[in-house]
């Protein structure tokens, strides 16, 4: 109770002063996917941006300065998929770390016969259940830049920033009752295991091929179509577009 009561003051605090307003201008140009939104939902956006920015540890990695343009770019990114929840600035996420590109990453794979290799990988970005969520810049700025291609790595991190709420990196963020779940995993399965089945036969697909992958980078990528490429989904799958509009609890194809 004393720790809720003391971040809401705290950001009652934050809200108190208005955003200057060159922030606008950093968001209007690194975050495209602004001029969709209606007047009250830019109004909330540009508050959650304020918390965001003020209440997260940021740090660059590998020399990268942290600039209060990255802030921006990152915070506005990521808040646009928070408009449809009553109150969500990420409460449990406490670290951003920021590459300057495409960074490398050890890793460790088991084989279905139980045989144990390690490597490296080079990723965009990832997420640690409520643990930090690490990002590329170069990858950030083409998904802020470009609004309509189905690609956005901040989006596809705080999906799953979403899925680990409930300590399970499944594919399946917190729903409201049985009937939400049910829906969910009906919808959810049929799809991914219909791209499963069409990158098996060589079919060219709308969803990313990433998303095959399993189940939790299946909703993460469809969370980047889903606020991109909203009619697109919605002509490739309604019952995929609408079970995702339940949980984000928005529809962008009616402000596209």
């Amino acid at each position: 109770m004393i720790f809720t009561w003391l971040r809401n003051r705290r950001r009652k605090k934050i809200l108190a002063a208005p955003m200057p307003g060159h922030w606008e201008s950093i968001l209007n140009q690194n975050v495209s996917q602004l001029a969709r939104l209606t007047p009250p939902q830019r109004s909330l956006l540009y508050q959650r941006v304020q918390i965001f920015v003020k209440e997260k540890y940021w740090e660059g990695c590998n020399g990268f300065e942290i600039t209060e343009e990255v802030k921006l770019t990152i915070a506005g990114q990521a808040c646009l998929i928070t408009l449809g929840f009553a109150s969500d600035c990420f409460d449990r996420l406490k670290t951003v770390l920021v590459y300057p590109e495409t960074y490398a990453a050890k890793e460790t794979l088991v084989n279905s016969i139980g045989v144990m290799t390690e490597g490296t990988s080079f990723r965009l970005g990832e997420s640690w259940g409520q643990g930090p969520i690490i990002l590329s810049w170069e990858s950030i700025r083409e998904g802020g830049e470009i609004p309509d291609d189905g690609r956005n790595v901040v989006i596809h991190e705080f999906a799953h920033y979403y899925d680990a709420v409930d300590h399970q990196f499944d594919g399946t963020p917190p729903l409201n009752g049985p009937e939400e779940y049910e829906r969910w995993n009906e919808v959810m399965t049929a799809e991914y295991q219909s791209l499963v089945s069409q990158l098996r036969h060589g079919h060219e697909t709308f969803i990313d091929p990433y998303g095959a992958t399993n189940p939790a980078e299946f909703f993460a990528v469809c969370s980047e179509h889903f606020f991109e490429q909203p009619h697109q989904m919605q002509e490739y799958s309604v019952d995929l577009y609408e079970t995702l509009r339940m949980f984000y609890r928005q529809d962008p194809a009616q402000a596209v």
